[in-house]
């Protein structure tokens, strides 16, 4: 087995080209979902499972989960986004119901939902608590909710990457951070600079701490928690690359083939980015200094 199929190739491409078009960004969820499948396999039966997810957006993720057996129900406040991942649906021969509704007040009876997705909207939210209870409500005992966040004061949390490497910056002013955004000229695709900066404007402020705050509010357990760094996509690959190369018996070729990939994705800026962010990772697993650290929590909320 080369070093490409062992960091996964198929995957690293839909990453890098995941703002080329709206397909490439549906077949990159699609992939994100399909890696988190055999984790939530863990926590409930997924075959016939009655699953609802939050902020679909394009739907990509939902159909990755209805290919699988789940009988997926795609939530999301943006219709245009909804009508894309209905067209992509259809493609594919995915049933999902795709509907237009708000995460704070759900359109459903209680005890409807074997588990809910949200992966990637909680930062988004304009009242995250708000939301973990509608999720209680509406959630059969014993059912999960699955979520997926960046820590608000982590390095490169303020989703404004594609334009701007600059750890921390989105923290600065919010006039400092338009104006360096509005400065960068646009890439091929479809996030531009303005498009970016109204995400960065979304986001709602939320930490570590405060997450376990409300999910312990709205009455969930905590089955699994952890804060992972973020050495962004080429760091992690080089990360990923270095140890299973090492392990592997052909090890010299393979170190070779990783650093041979690293050479054309790094230049200078984004190799020392990739430096730093190693040298503080290790503060993931120090309480309260992991916030300046993280890159993503994932959690697992249970009912009952």
């Amino acid at each position: 087995m080369g070093i490409e199929s062992v960091i996964d190739a198929e995957y690293a491409q839909a990453v890098d080209a995941r703002l080329a078009s709206y397909d490439a960004y549906i077949e990159y969820q699609m992939q994100e979902a399909r890696r988190a499948i055999p984790f939530l396999s863990k926590f409930f039966p997924i075959q016939g499972a009655r699953v609802l997810e939050v902020g679909t957006g394009r739907g990509g993720k939902g159909i990755a989960y209805a290919c699988e057996g789940m009988n997926v129900t795609a939530l999301d406040v943006d219709a245009p986004s909804l009508e894309l991942g209905a067209q992509a649906a259809r493609a594919r021969n995915a049933s999902i119901r795709f509907l237009v509704g708000d995460g704070t007040r759900l359109p459903f009876p209680a005890d409807h939902f074997d588990a809910i997705i949200i992966d990637s909207v909680i930062e988004h939210v304009s009242d995250p608590q708000a939301l973990l209870l509608e999720c209680q409500r509406v959630l059969k005992r014993g059912g999960i909710v699955f979520v997926v966040f960046p820590p608000f004061y982590g390095p490169l949390s303020g989703h404004i990457d594609d334009y701007v490497m600059i750890p921390w910056f989105h923290l600065l002013p919010r006039g400092i951070v338009e104006k360096m955004l509005m400065s960068r000229p646009p890439q091929k695709g479809i996030l531009a600079p303005r498009g970016a900066f109204e995400v960065y404007c979304s986001l709602n402020g939320l930490t570590v701490f405060q997450f376990k705050r409300m999910a312990r509010r709205a009455g969930f357990g905590m089955a699994f928690f952890r804060v992972r760094p973020f050495l962004t996509h080429p760091g992690m690959r080089l990360a990923i690359g270095l140890v299973a190369a090492l392990r592997h018996p052909l090890r010299g070729q393979n170190l070779r083939a990783v650093l041979g990939r690293a050479r054309r994705e790094f230049d200078l800026g984004t190799f020392l980015l990739f430096l730093l962010l190693m040298a503080i990772s290790p503060l993931v697993f120090v309480p309260i200094l992991q916030e300046i650290a993280a890159g993503g929590c994932k959690a697992i909320l249970k009912k009952g």
